[in-house]
């Protein structure tokens, strides 16, 4: 039954605005302005509190008086901003490779200024990292012709999709070094990560069922539960799938985006915390490891849309692991927090430096028209 229902869903009509309000009157968007605005003010309000509670706390034990930022090394930080930018790089990196197999027209460039542009707004937007996903999907339907559109915005769910599996990962592979870490934090920040380890093995899980859904319909309980998930999503988890199919034979790129989050997005963004640690004192060289491990666990609770791009969340995970391993360190000058938040700075910059793309690139400003073929090369 599953199967019958994918032949006869089509995909949604891709001519209607995706942020447009219903109804004629720009009255009728007043209210869900004031609700986007409201959950805004939460999530600015949940993170400041986060920050301030952890400050407070180490301020309170203190661990955090006396901290110098005047001291730091600055070449360390250059550095850590440099690694930044090269974890967007491979960001956008592994998106063109998705664009490319779909024959849709996107320079390296171009999809760079996209994808930092799309961090840039996920700063300061509502919707968080999905706030940036849906501008640099606006952003894209101006550079695609309009029969390509859809497959174009589906990339970024692709993107996200190997990113995603990339950072759960990454987090198995960095955590066994760091493991005895754990035992060291506070209990509520233990118990914390291990629920955060069980949703990445969840999402592995998923992701594996979902890859190989086509196999598994043949069994019955298989089929009832898509044909369940199609009635309850009014058939969008059906064309969900049937999108998702057309990569079965992008097997050689799913498998280079998935690398390419392993090594050069989430292992880059450990190299970067390292440089931001260094920075303070050479004496953390040692704690490799659980610095990877403590910003690998620290992003992915940062995927929670609870706070503005993950500050906070992330903050008080890094810490609590970071804290743990520095406890190991004889005499060691510096608290956990203070690397903590300027890796949170960092990663701030790095959002605001979309902006100057935003500012200068106004290639969204001319839309591609409707006849232009797609591109047949990579």
């Amino acid at each position: 039954m599953a199967k019958n229902m994918k032949k006869d869903t089509k995909p949604a009509p891709q001519n209607a605005p995706a942020c447009a309000c219903p109804g004629p009157a720009p009255d009728d968007c007043a209210p869900g302005k004031a609700v986007a605005f409201l959950k805004y003010a939460v999530k600015i309000l949940v993170t400041a509190s986060i920050v301030a509670i952890l400050v407070y706390s180490s301020k309170k034990h203190g661990s955090f008086d006396g901290v110098d930022l005047s001291g730091l090394n600055w070449a360390w930080l250059a550095a850590a901003f440099l690694l930044y930018l090269v974890h967007l790089f491979v960001n956008a990196w592994r998106w063109r490779l998705l664009l490319a197999y779909r024959e849709i027209p996107c320079s390296l460039l171009s999809a760079f200024s996209l994808t930092t542009q799309s961090f840039f707004f996920s700063l300061v937007m509502p919707g968080g990292a999905i706030g940036g996903d849906v501008i640099r999907a606006g952003f894209l339907a101006y550079r695609v012709p309009k029969g390509q559109k859809f497959d174009g915005v589906f990339t970024i769910l692709m993107d996200r999709f190997t990113g995603m599996i990339g950072i759960f990962l990454t987090v198995f592979l960095a955590m066994p070094f760091a493991w005895r870490y754990l035992d060291g934090t506070d209990p509520r920040a233990r118990i914390l990560t291990f629920a955060l380890l069980g949703a990445s093995a969840a999402g592995l899980l998923a992701a594996a069922v979902i890859f190989l859904h086509g196999q598994l319909e043949k069994l019955a309980f298989f089929r009832w539960g898509e044909d369940l998930g199609a009635r309850l999503t009014r058939g969008f988890s059906t064309r969900l799938l049937n999108a998702l199919d057309s990569y079965n034979g992008a097997t050689k790129e799913i498998v280079w985006c998935v690398l390419a989050s392993i090594l050069g997005v989430n292992f880059v963004l450990g190299l970067c915390f390292y440089c931001v640690c260094l920075a303070f004192s050479a004496s953390l060289a040692p704690l490799f490891a659980p610095i990877v491990a403590a910003i690998t666990v620290g992003n992915i609770a940062g995927l929670i849309p609870l706070t503005m791009s993950g500050i906070g969340l992330r903050d008080y995970f890094v810490a609590a692991i970071l804290g743990a391993a520095l406890a190991e360190l004889p005499d060691c000058p510096v608290d956990a927090l203070a690397p903590t938040l300027v890796m949170t700075g960092v990663i701030i910059a790095g959002g605001l430096f979309g902006g100057f793309f935003f500012l200068f690139d106004n290639a969204y400003r001319k839309k591609v028209p409707a006849s232009t073929p797609p591109a047949t090369g990579n």
